[in-house]
């Protein structure tokens, strides 16, 4: 078993991974441990493709086409799209609210809604290419290059693998910064054998043309994973709405 100091200096290694796929499949690695404990982890009800129950997705009013606001909180409609044994939160109303190029695209102008947008490019790469993903998600930044030299075609498979098999679930997000048109957002997975049981992966996010965007850091990275405590982060639940 590494000791904590290893595990810390190894995590810090795979967190300058440019994608977000690659730096948490590394880090689950890291992390996961043979574990006998029967504690069930969020099982999501599984619905639709994104878009699919929208009567008129990506309409006025909604998703991309909605005024900017500073909506932090899970919105009423939230269900769980799935797609090969994975699931992942998604909303009519917040995003995604519409296809483009085969992607789940046009998210609400706020932190939400950046939140939805992070989450939908990592679990998009469940049915896309990395290589299309992160051509599609990432907005032009020094770091961009960087990160696309690091995919390779074994990144979802492995992803898969470690969420089926150890009990991975995605279950909220943090805001850690927003400034209008740009924030900086942590999917918050349970990751049992972990620190804390939660670990963050953040996702610097940039409004560009009308949609929100992954916005690499100059190194090439989406920046420092984090262990997260229970109640310090937002629930991909409606009762997070209070």
């Amino acid at each position: 078993m590494a000791t904590e100091s290893t595990r810390t200096s190894k995590i810090t290694l795979y967190a300058s991974f440019g994608v977000l796929a690659l730096a948490i499949i590394a880090a689950l690695v890291i992390f996961l441990l043979p574990s006998t404990d029967p504690t069930p982890t969020l099982s999501p009800t599984a619905s639709p493709a994104p878009g699919t129950n929208s009567p008129d997705p990506g309409a006025a009013g909604s998703g991309c086409k909605a005024p900017p606001s500073d909506n932090r909180k899970v919105p009423s409609d939230l269900r769980w799209a799935a797609s090969q044994g994975i699931t992942w939160p998604v909303s009519d109303s917040t995003g995604p609210t519409t296809t483009t190029e085969g992607f789940p695209a046009c998210f609400e102008h706020s932190p939400v809604g950046a939140s939805l947008a992070a989450v939908s490019f990592l679990f998009a790469q469940v049915d896309h290419s990395p290589l299309d993903t992160a051509n599609f998600y990432l907005a032009e930044s020094p770091g961009r290059d960087a990160a696309l030299a690091e995919l390779n075609d074994d990144s979802v498979s492995q992803l898969k693998k470690q969420i089926e098999t150890n009990g991975i679930s995605v279950v909220g997000f943090k805001v850690d910064e927003y400034d209008g048109n740009r924030a900086v957002i942590r999917i918050v997975l349970r990751v049992p054998g972990s620190v804390t049981g939660f670990s963050g992966y953040p996702a610097p996010m940039v409004w560009v043309d009308g949609d929100w965007k992954v916005k690499l850091l100059d190194n090439g990275s989406t920046g420092q994973a984090s262990d997260e405590t229970d109640g310090d982060f937002t629930y991909w639940t409606v009762a997070s709405n209070g």
